[in-house]
């Protein structure tokens, strides 16, 4: 039995229109420093973080507490939208209706589970032990989505919070459940 611990990043400042360098909040830091306890009991070996700073500040306190050095993943990233978008809302419904729409220069929801379910499957193929995926609402969602074959949909990507940490539980690598975990 193995655990995939997925941790949706904290808090992130919405005045800062750089996605990739988005950092967290203070309060987004004080929550991400809350997520330490959860993991010191749950024998994680390994840390995979998507490169965004907003992603990376937020599982550094549990790296730090458990020595491991998280591993940066570009395909982690979240998607693309191709430009600031005003009502996300309306936008991000229009993509769970139809996983082809796309703004230009941005990502159809079906080429970030494309991107994702590689990283994905590489990862689980590399590991057999226990490890925590930091990650993007989004994408996560889109890659949860996808391991549950629909059943992870719109409505659970909307309760999904900032941080946030999922569990999927795996056995001789078939997936068993998909939690989210209030810690």
């Amino acid at each position: 039995m193995r655990n995939i611990y997925f941790v949706r990043h904290s808090l992130r400042d919405f005045t800062i229109r750089d996605d990739r360098n988005v950092p967290l909040t203070s309060d987004g830091k004080n929550l991400a420093r809350k997520l330490v306890p959860f993991f010191l009991d749950k024998n994680i070996e390994k840390i995979y973080t998507s490169p965004y700073l907003r992603a990376v500040q937020t599982i550094e306190p549990v790296a730090s507490q458990l020595n491991i050095e998280p591993v940066l993943f570009e395909d982690l990233r979240e998607r693309n939208v191709g430009k600031w978008v005003e009502n996300f809302s309306e936008f991000s419904r229009n993509q769970w209706n139809d996983f082809d729409f796309k703004l230009e220069n941005g990502e159809s929801l079906n080429e970030v589970k494309k991107r994702m379910m590689t990283t994905y499957n590489d990862l689980l193929r590399e590991q057999d032990s226990n490890v925590i995926i930091s990650g993007h609402g989004t994408s996560l969602a889109i890659l949860f989505h996808k391991i549950t074959e629909g059943k992870f949909g719109f409505r659970e990507f909307n309760e999904m919070k900032m941080p946030d940490i999922y569990c999927a539980e795996y056995k001789n690598n078939e997936l068993l459940t998909l939690d989210n975990i209030r810690y």
